[in-house]
């Protein structure tokens, strides 16, 4: 798929769920003749659909992927019924996430048997990397490379989330999240919840996190340990899982 299919597909979102041909040639820089033939072919496949006098959407192919993703992922795979477990143990909200690009995308929630309180990240949502345990935790495992390359492109984001305003602060302040493998914050993300996260990873690549939003009110500091030690217990059986199907794929080659 060419690059210019993909930036078409990017360019919907909640707030233009609908595209016209005219608004994606202005946006795109191409003449009518070059937007109609990839709206031809992203139709034809399935990823987009024409909606009546508006313009196009996104189309079923993306609802088919999303049942294979739920129901094949590896990472899901892997959580299997621990999730679940997890959110009536803590009773927090469950959320499994992984690194896409330059954003952290929830590709599970697990909600508590007695929910209180809806958290922001939800399934299909990506959020940035610069607030909250979720995101942050992931962030302290990419690569320096990438670290220096988003401070360059997002210094002012980076600084308004609570960072140093130097680069190399930006990269000590990261350093024990590293170490620990965790994130605890506090109202980063919703006011009044608490996020405790642990990095989950494939061999030195961040794949992404598992952690559990939970109410201070409900997260005296004692349990707050106890909470975090039965994420970590989590997230190590399902690094176990994803290294076992590895070595298992690899001794059938």
């Amino acid at each position: 798929m060419s690059e210019r299919l993909l930036r078409i597909l990017e360019s919907f979102d909640l707030s233009r769920p609908v595209r016209k041909p005219a608004q994606l040639m202005d946006e795109l820089g191409v003449s009518r003749a070059s937007i109609y033939r990839d709206l031809k072919a992203l139709e034809e496949a399935g990823l987009l659909e024409r909606v009546a006098d508006r313009g196009y959407a996104l189309g079923p192919l993306i609802v088919e992927l999303d049942r294979q993703i739920r129901l094949a992922d590896p990472l899901l795979q892997a959580s299997g019924t621990l999730l679940r477990k997890l959110a009536a143990e803590t009773g927090g909200t469950v959320l499994l996430c992984r690194v896409h690009g330059d954003k952290v995308l929830c590709i599970h929630q697990e909600m508590p048997l007695d929910p209180v309180t809806p958290v922001s990240y939800e399934r299909g949502r990506a959020m940035p990397l610069y607030r909250g345990a979720t995101s942050k935790v992931i962030l302290a495992h990419l690569p320096r490379a990438e670290l220096e390359r988003l401070w360059h492109r997002d210094r002012a984001t980076i600084v308004a989330a609570g960072f140093p305003s130097g680069l190399q602060g930006f990269l000590a302040e990261l350093e024990p999240l590293r170490e620990a493998k965790a994130c605890v914050t506090h109202s980063e993300v919703d006011a009044g919840m608490a996020g405790l996260a642990v990095a989950l990873l494939d061999g030195p690549r961040v794949l992404g996190s598992l952690s559990v939003v939970i109410p201070l009110a409900r997260l005296p500091a004692a349990r707050s340990k106890t909470v975090l030690s039965k994420v970590f217990s989590v997230a190590s059986s399902i690094e176990s899982t994803l290294e076992n199907e590895r070595l298992r794929a690899r001794s059938k080659r």
